[in-house]
Parts: C-alpha cells; structure tokens; sequence
C-alpha cells in the first residue's frame, strides 16, 4: 500500500480492507499529503463519485483519533447545502467509523444538525461538542444567533470546516453568509489562535484559481488544490432527441412516448428546469404506464413535495432493485449517494454548463472500469420549415432556440471544458443587512464605530464604502429595525427583534409563501399560489381537484382525479445565462449557415437525433437568410407605423438587463420612438418604433454611445442611471429595506453588464458599414 495509506488510522486500513479496495485512489493520496503535513486550506476537485469524501475524512478521522485516543477532544464541521445530503453523509461516516468499534480506536462521535432533527440530540452535542457536526448554512446561522455567548465553548476545539458542493455556494448570497459564519466563528475562539483549516469539494468546477480565493477569504492561509487526474475514466454516451410541439404549445404524445422508451427497464433521473415540468412529466408517463398496462415506475423529486414522499423516492432509487425512475429538478443534482443509474434524461437544454456537468456525473456512478455516462436530452419545440428562399421575420421562427441552447452547452464543455466560472457579487447588500442585524442580536449593543469595524471587516463586506453603510444603518434606524439606547449606542430595534426571532431569518435565499396540499390527513406537497375552488392541480405526480382552502393554516384539502381539468401549474425561477453560451449559440449559427446537410451536421455533433439534425439545418439557413449573426438589427418594413426592429445584442442575462435598461428611459424611448420593447428567448429584443430604418439605427448608435459612460460609472456614478429604485425587482432577501438610492446602485453593481452596450454598439457601427440592405420586407411581402 502507499504512504498515505500507513499514516491512516487503524480503523480506516480495516474499512478499506473490508470494502475490497484495491488501492486508494490518486485523489486520496494526494489530499492526505496536504492535510497531514501542510498548514493551509485544501480544495478538493474530482468528478461525481471520485471520492472526494474520502479524500477529506480519511486523514481528518486519522487526526482526529489519535486526538481522542490521547484523552482530548476535537471538532470537525461538515457544511452541506442539503439536508438529504447530511443525512446520506452521516451514514457513510457511520459506516466507515463502525469498522473501528470493534477494536481499540476512540469512539468519534457523528451529530447531524438541521430542522428535522430533535433537540435531545442537539443538546447532547451542545454539552460535548466534539467529534464530527454535520449541518446547513442555515442551522449554523441559528446555532451562532441562539447560543452567542456559548460560541467560543462550543468551537474551541474546532479544527476543520468541510464545505461540501463548494461551488454551490460560490457567487451566491448563501456562500457569503458561510464565509462570514466562518469569520464570526474564528473571532469568537477566545485565546485560541489555530485557524480553522477549509477543506472545499466539489465536482464542478471550471475556475479552480477562483475556488482557491474562495476557501482562503478572511484568512492567512493559502488554499492550495488538490485535483484527480483523470476524469473519473468514464466512457460517455449522448443523445438529443428533438419533438415538435402539440397545439396549445404542450409537449406531445410522441414527447412523452419517446421518453418512455428511453426510461423503460432503468434506473434513471429525468431532470427537468421546472417543478411545472416534474410534475407534469411524472404525471404523464405514469398514465402512459397505466395505459400499456406496464408498473408505474414513476416517482417525483421537488422542492414542493413533502419531505416523507421526498425520501421515499430516494429510498427506491437506493434500493438497486428493478427498475425506478424519478422526475426531479436541481434537488437531487447534487452529491446524494442514490446508488448506480443506467441513464440520466435532461428535459429541455441545462440552464448552464456547470448543471449539465452535475447531472451527467450521476450515471454510472459504480459500474466496473469506471462505467458509462448516459445521457439523453428531450428537446420540444415548434416544427422547424424550410425558409422560402427570401428572407422574412416569420423565419424567425425556423430557428430552433431550445436545440440551439443545448448543443451550445454539450459542446462548451466536450470541446472546451468550460464551465461558468462563480462570480461574487461586488455589493451584497441585501447580505450587509442580515449580518448586521445578526450581529446586533447576537453580540449586544455596538457603538455606530465598531458596528462599522466589527461588520464591514467581514470578507463578503471589505469593498463596501463606509458611507453607503453609514447610510444603511440610518435607513434602518428611521424603520425601526435598529434602535438606539439612551447612551446612543445601537441595539436591535423593535422590528429587527421581530425578524430576527422568526425562523425564516436563518436562510438569505428568498423563500416562497407556500401552502400545503392534503388529502386524507396525507401531506402531498406544497405549492406557492392559492387555487380556485375545485380547481385542477398537479402534485406529486398525481391529478387533483380542491376541495377546501384554510386560508390561516396554508393548508389546501384535495382529492383525487382522473379529469386533468384547466391545471395551473407553477415555473421555478429562471437561472441567469452567461455570455458564454449565448456566444456559442452565434458560432454554431454561422459556422452551419451554409446549409452542410443533416447528414453532415450528425458527423459533427454525433449525439443528434436524425429530427435534430434536420432542425439544425433548417435553422441554420433561416438566420444565414436573415443574416442575424453578421447584423444586430433586422428592421421589418411595414406598410404603416409603427415598425418592427430586432436586435440581436448575442450577450447573456446581464447584458440584456442593461440594454433593457439603457433602452427603456423616457428620454431614449422618445429617441428612438419606441412603443414597445420585449425580450425573446431571452436572446433579442423586439422593438416597434415609429422611426423609419436609417433614422432608428442612427438614433440607436446615438443612444448606446450616450449611455456606455453613464453605465460605466463616468458620470458621477449609479446617481445618473436611467432606473428607478421603484421599478427594480427585489432580487435578494433583504433589498425591499434597501434605501432607494442604494438599492440602484446594488442592482447596477450586481446585475448589469455595462460592456453589453459597447459589445453592440461596436456590432451596429461594424455592421452598419458592411450591409448594403440591413432591414428587410415584412412577413407578408408587403
């Protein structure tokens, strides 16, 4: 055996044995290196099933023995942004650390913290705490607030904190609040300077220098990286299947007849980007089920269903026995253990690259020589025509956005490796406010100085100007969420002590208001909207009819049927999409403009279906017809104003939002004699104007150039932004206590991309040079 393996303890040799392993992996052996003889924080980078978590807990236990067995104690946080995860964690941990009880190691013991959890346990860990906690963001945020003046007792002999699925935490408000638990952890360590050592792991990262500044903020170590080298040595095996929508633009029976067939006799994951789609794919292939007489299968996975049907799915797809298939969202695209699938279905293109990854790491998760990654991608949408030789706006729709979508996000990551790389919000503050509060409500009374200094010194807070949070606290002050004493130093105020009592504090994601579904005193679900009577839902996977509402109690009294009715189904929130992909979308565009043939477009993208391939082409000589890709303005003449422009900026959701925003103030819509704008397949914009061609686009360069310095902060800064604070949506948790002012410059800051605007503007003035005809006839030949 090697190095590593005779400096583990004597409990994980013997697991090892007992598990039949041939040899530790690369992974192992190199992270055991960095946390046995190293003094810094370690990221930990293997693919699905790579044993990441071995890699970590194999020498962390190790210490951690020879710790207990020399009488003293040690504490070791694992932070996981599932509660199904730390309970799949917890029973690996158990299961390696049984392996010891029959000899003379120390017991280590293993304590899962989180909602579902009673208080006898909790309690015993408060009076021990030592050995391994298994907990959420959220439950720490609680443990830090309700036992403040018990924090330094609790972690002072803390050691490690093992953050799992690292890049779900990168770039979001969620992982800022965890790096600043973290921080507020480390201050509270009276007299103990051991720095808390970070061990990240994650399977999907692309950015692995920025996952390395994650894990170190805050701190004097280094991160340093640990990395398998190989990718997990999976075969890999893809499909796309494209289907015409039904009429009423519902996915058709040929849809859910093919997904049938791919599912049929597996074990499988059908990933959806909406509960809306979970549930209606559960839904119809169960009645498929039922109508060729063969088991239903079919069980669903969502943020919505209950937490008993929830596990239970789990538990089937455990088992390994026969046949099982779950429709699920991102909820079980992360690292729970659900045994070994045949295949993984993706409904619709993947929101991004870094969820295609994720979702294709769970097939062939244990198969023998590294097994085989399935993957097959159900695409619907309209059918794609042939253009008519003469270009119109109506071949707009022969572009197929959804197929295109898709093969951009297979090929930026077969033939680039890219992933999305995290970015960290540069003014969080709708987070500064729930800091703040915490801290107020769990370190007592602050004088206005060293509020500032004890929370601006946050990592997440270090580029926030003391003005912008003089002015928070003032606002906060004047709505009663802070209160001064008569001494003049700050507390928490009476509407502070209100948030902060409640439990909906702990998490910073917005939560949804939603309302439990009941039928015969069984929870089914939850859904976020409140239904007619008798009307029709679907949830669970099952068709209902309601029967009875409980407005007070959020409960909502249905029963079964058969009728699907007029269902009103709910959509998840839409995910941001990077430039990236948009980009990519473009060059496969241009690159398959000329029209190479099905036959040929199969060669190039292997995975597509006959029907895929056919639509790719088709669509690709639409836009080479409208020239879309060479111009970003297709104006479409009409007979009487107003007329109809689109722009095709090729930017992500960023870029769009600032170019709405740039576009939409009075005075630019008066430029441009606009009537209207929308936004399309969230690619372009569709714009009535009453300009006539020349005119608009002479008018649209005009604005763009008067607006890139003001979006850029030339101007005297976000003051002279074309937005209004009353427009803005709430995109955080705590924005609606955001000042007006501050919540502009936030959402400047966070989610605009002032270079959109002269990525298009370079566009326009290049492509007005170089097309003698840029606008084009309307639909019908006028």
């Amino acid at each position: 055996m090697t190095a590593a393996f005779s400096r583990f303890a004597p409990f994980i040799r013997e697991y090892i044995y007992r598990e039949r392993w041939g040899a530790i992996h690369g992974i192992q052996e190199k992270a055991a290196a960095e946390i046995f003889d190293r003094d810094c924080h370690v990221l930990i980078a293997a693919g699905t099933a790579g044993g990441k978590t071995e890699a970590a807990f194999f020498p962390i236990l190790s210490i951690l023995d020879t710790i207990f067995r020399g009488g003293n104690k040690a504490l070791v946080l694992y932070i996981s942004p599932l509660k199904a995860l730390i309970n799949d964690q917890a029973q690996r941990l158990e299961h390696l650390l049984m392996a010891g009880r029959d000899s003379d190691e120390a017991h280590i013991p293993v304590w899962r913290w989180h909602g579902d959890i009673d208080s006898g346990s909790k309690n015993r860990f408060l009076g021990n705490p030592s050995g391994i906690l298994l907990i959420t963001p959220e439950s720490l945020e609680a443990l830090l607030l309700r036992k403040s003046r018990e924090i330094s007792r609790i972690f002072s002999s803390l050691l490690f904190a093992v953050i799992d699925e690292v890049h779900v935490f990168m770039g979001s408000d969620r992982g800022s609040q965890l790096i600043c638990q973290l921080a507020r952890i480390g201050d509270a360590k009276e007299g103990n300077f051991i720095q808390i050592r970070r061990i990240g792991l994650s399977a999907t990262l692309g950015d692995y220098d920025g996952g390395k500044q994650w894990l170190s903020q805050g701190t004097s170590l280094t991160t340093e990286l640990v990395e398998e080298d190989t990718i997990n040595g999976k075969k890999l095996s893809l499909a796309l299947g494209y289907h015409t929508l039904a009429p009423g633009f519902k996915k058709s029976a040929a849809f859910y007849q093919a997904l049938y067939d791919q599912s049929r006799n597996k074990r499988a994951i059908i990933f959806t980007n909406s509960r809306q789609e979970a549930e209606e794919c559960t839904a119809s292939l169960g009645a498929l089920a039922k109508k060729l007489g063969e088991p239903d299968i079919f069980l669903l996975h969502h943020g919505s269903v209950s937490a008993m049907l929830r596990d239970e799915a789990e538990g089937q797809l455990k088992s390994g026995e026969g046949p099982q298939v779950i429709c699920a969202t991102a909820t079980l695209e992360l690292g729970i253990d659900i045994g070994s699938l045949d295949r993984i279905i993706q409904l619709g293109p993947p929101g991004s690259v870094a969820a295609f990854v994720q979702r294709l790491g769970r097939s062939g998760r244990r198969d023998a020589g590294g097994g085989r990654a399935e993957m097959y991608f159900g695409i619907s949408g309209p059918a794609i025509k042939g253009t008519t030789g003469k270009a119109n706006t109506g071949d707009l729709a022969n572009i197929p956005w959804e197929l295109l979508r898709a093969i951009a996000v297979i090929e930026l990551y077969l033939k680039e490796k890219w992933i999305e790389p995290p970015e960290e919000k540069p003014l969080p503050l709708s987070l500064l406010i729930h800091q703040t509060l915490a801290i107020l409500a769990s370190l007592g009374e602050h004088s206005a100085e060293s509020l500032a200094k004890k929370t601006l010194s946050l990592p997440p807070f270090k580029k926030i100007p003391p003005g912008d949070f003089r002015a928070l606290v003032s606002w906060l002050l004047d709505c009663a969420f802070i209160g001064n004493t008569a001494e003049g130093g700050l507390i928490l105020g009476l509407e502070g002590e209100r948030l902060v009592n409640h439990y909906s504090f702990y998490p910073i994601f917005p939560g949804d208001d939603t309302f439990r579904v009941l039928s015969e005193g069984r929870e089914i679900g939850t859904i976020n909207f409140i239904p007619a009577p008798l009307a029709a839902l679907t949830v669970g996977g099952q068709r209902w009819v309601v029967k009875s509402i409980d407005g007070p109690k959020k409960e909502i009294w249905v029963t079964r049927t058969e009728d699907e009715g007029n269902e009103r189904l709910w959509r998840g929130r839409g995910g941001e999409t990077h430039s990236r992909i948009i980009e990519k979308i473009r060059q496969i565009i241009s690159e398959n403009r000329g029209a190479p043939g099905a036959a040929s477009l199969r060669d190039k993208y292997p995975y597509l279906s006959a029907m895929a391939a056919e639509c790719l082409e088709k669509g690709s000589s639409a836009a080479a017809f409208l020239g879309i890709t060479e111009y970003p303005v297709l104006y479409e003449e009409a007979e009487s104003s107003p007329a109809t422009v689109h722009v095709f900026p090729w930017t992500g959701s960023a870029g769009m939002r600032t170019i709405a925003a740039a576009l939409g103030g009075d005075t630019n819509r008066k430029k441009l004699g606009m009537v209207s704008i929308n936004e399309l397949e969230g690619l372009y914009f569709s714009i009535t104007t009453k300009l006539a061609p020349d005119e608009f686009y002479s008018s649209l360069i005009e604005v763009l150039g008067k607006e890139i310095p003001v979006f850029r902060g030339d101007n005297g800064g976000q003051d002279t932004l074309p937005i209004q604070a009353k427009g803005l949506p709430f995109t955080d948790k705590y924005d609606y206590l955001l000042p007006p002012k501050l919540l502009v410059k936030q959402y400047a800051a966070n989610m605009l991309d002032p270079g959109a605007l002269e990525k298009l503007l370079f566009e326009l003035k290049k492509g007005r040079k170089a097309a003698d005809n840029w606008y084009i006839e309307s639909k019908d030949g006028a």
